[in-house]
């Protein structure tokens, strides 16, 4: 089901929580930014239990890039290149505001293909992908999905959207998915 703008936050906080009470092992990744809301709670769910982890940051701080054929939601809304922008300016703005300490966050500034299957996350505890298109969601799927530690939590925000979907059942086949109702 989609969630409100709040649930959302409240059940990223509360299995970012929950990933560090059970001792789960790694950082915490979101993929696809924005304005950093997401991120600041994983952190604070971090700085609550006093343990030394680190929330990764990937976006272009561009927007969105073009959609490609599998994505049949925003062909249909004709959405363009750049839209849902936030600076990294923007973002690091916003967690000082928050009171994110700086050395918690590590920003991997560009586009997910560029970015995502060379970096240094190491094991990862919490992943949450918002990155809305089909390509998108493939190359933070084929690269950090296998990273989630045994007991982790992988969070797809547009999951609802055909390509996202697609996606993310490529790179778990042959297994099944199993879905949790948040509360």
């Amino acid at each position: 089901r989609v969630l409100a703008y709040r649930e959302s936050l409240e059940a990223t906080f509360t299995l970012a929580q929950d990933t560090i009470a059970r001792g789960i092992q790694g950082d915490l990744v979101e993929c696809g930014v924005f304005a950093g809301a997401q991120c600041a709670v994983m952190a604070k769910a971090i700085m609550l239990s006093g343990e030394k982890r680190k929330v990764h940051l990937f976006d272009s701080f561009e927007g969105m890039p073009q959609c490609g054929p599998e994505d049949h939601e925003f062909i249909r809304a004709h959405k363009r290149p750049g839209e849902a922008c936030q600076t990294i300016e923007d973002v690091k703005r916003n967690m000082v505001e928050w009171q994110i300490p700086e050395d918690m966050l590590v920003y991997h500034k560009g586009w997910f293909a560029d970015t995502v299957p060379n970096s240094d996350t190491g094991p990862v505890s919490l992943l949450r992908l918002d990155g809305d298109l089909y390509e998108s969601t493939k190359v933070c799927m084929t690269h950090l999905y296998p990273r989630v530690s045994m007991g982790g939590w992988v969070i797809v925000d547009d999951y609802h959207l055909s390509g996202c979907e697609k996606a993310v059942r490529e790179a778990v086949a042959p297994h099944p998915i199993y879905f949790q109702r948040l509360p």
